[in-house]
């Protein structure tokens, strides 16, 4: 059993012990898969974690094949940067968001329930790409287990809210209840496992079809206030759409870090993305596991107040900062 084992792996092995159905399973053991270490001291468990998944899905097939219940559960693998999941009402216009913000060509239509399936699509922004993951619909009548999964397993989501409904806080409020019912909270602040069970994402409200609603914008804007960073746009007229881009960053939980070989201008070509509120050790570690027991200091650029200077290695790195690190 390997020593370095992440606390996300932990809490998501915990609840697997403690599950009594195979989505509760199926759920734990994604999490898991998304959360263990990937080296070479993990390469068995991955394995068996992924025969596992595959065995609970071939049998959630067969249960839907032969009529005895059960659905198909849906594992989307991470790509780049952060994984965020987008959640709404039937109709609210994630489709089209995710249409808008990346390369992805969803089902989209004028209909509700038209995505009945994850869609994931790859967004840009600046120096690196964030998966942004388009589910069905959350309703109380339709919405399967796995598409809680998914939420759960997000770095962050964003909640589209329709602005050209009458009902959109009802249909937002519905929502934001049925993930709290599974054990997915939305919050304002920074992702996190509350407890064996419970997890808390981070939260960014869009007003969609803005074009069209503009009528509900202000009420939107007030119902947001102290509840979640919001933002309202229109996919079809481009309305807020580079404000949406930033703002998902800025709520995905990762920031950039940039190298710089001594006595050479830094590396601005591919940043290192790391999780917010790691440590310039941390930021050593993802480099290379070997540089931290050869490890003699580490320079810094940015974080404010650092031109240069020996960083502490637990100081918090932020975005954009600049590493330069001395080995013994």
């Amino acid at each position: 059993m390997p020593a370095n084992l992440s606390p996300g792996f932990l809490a998501a092995r915990d609840r697997l012990n403690r599950a009594k159905t195979d989505e509760e399973r199926l759920d734990a053991l994604q999490e898991m898969l998304a959360t263990i270490p990937k080296h070479k001291g993990t390469e068995k468990m991955q394995a068996d974690i992924r025969r596992r998944i595959a065995k609970l899905k071939e049998k959630a097939e067969q249960q839907r094949r032969s009529g005895k219940g059960g659905a198909a559960a849906y594992h989307v693998p991470r790509e780049g940067a952060a994984q965020v999941a987008l959640v709404g009402a039937p109709n609210a216009g994630k489709s089209s968001l995710l249409a808008a913000l990346t390369r992805a060509n969803p089902d989209i239509a004028p209909y509700p329930m038209s995505t009945v399936r994850p869609q994931p699509g790859m967004m840009e922004f600046e120096d690196i790409q964030i998966q942004l993951v388009d589910l069905p619909p959350i309703t109380r009548e339709y919405t399967e287990g796995w598409v809680y999964g998914l939420v759960r397993l997000a770095d962050a989501v964003l909640l589209c809210v329709d602005l050209d409904s009458v009902e959109w806080r009802e249909e937002t409020e519905q929502v934001i209840a049925l993930l709290a019912e599974h054990h997915a909270v939305l919050t304002a602040g920074p992702s996190r496992q509350v407890d064996w069970r419970v997890v808390e994402r981070r939260t960014v409200a869009v007003g969609l079809k803005a074009d069209l609603g503009q009528q509900h914008i202000p009420a939107f804007r007030s119902w947001a206030e102290n509840r979640f960073p919001a933002i309202v746009a229109s996919a079809t007229t481009g309305e807020g759409l580079g404000d949406v881009r930033t703002l998902i960053f800025r709520h995905s939980g990762v920031v950039r870090v940039y190298t710089k070989k001594p006595g050479q201008p830094p590396d601005l070509s591919q940043p290192y993305t790391i999780r917010e509120g790691s440590t310039v050790l941390n930021v050593v570690e993802q480099i290379h596991k070997d540089f931290v027991s050869r490890l003699r200091y580490v320079r810094l650029w940015g974080s404010g107040r650092f031109d240069g200077q020996h960083a502490p290695q637990d100081h918090i790195v932020q975005d954009k900062d600049i590493v330069e690190i001395h080995l013994s």
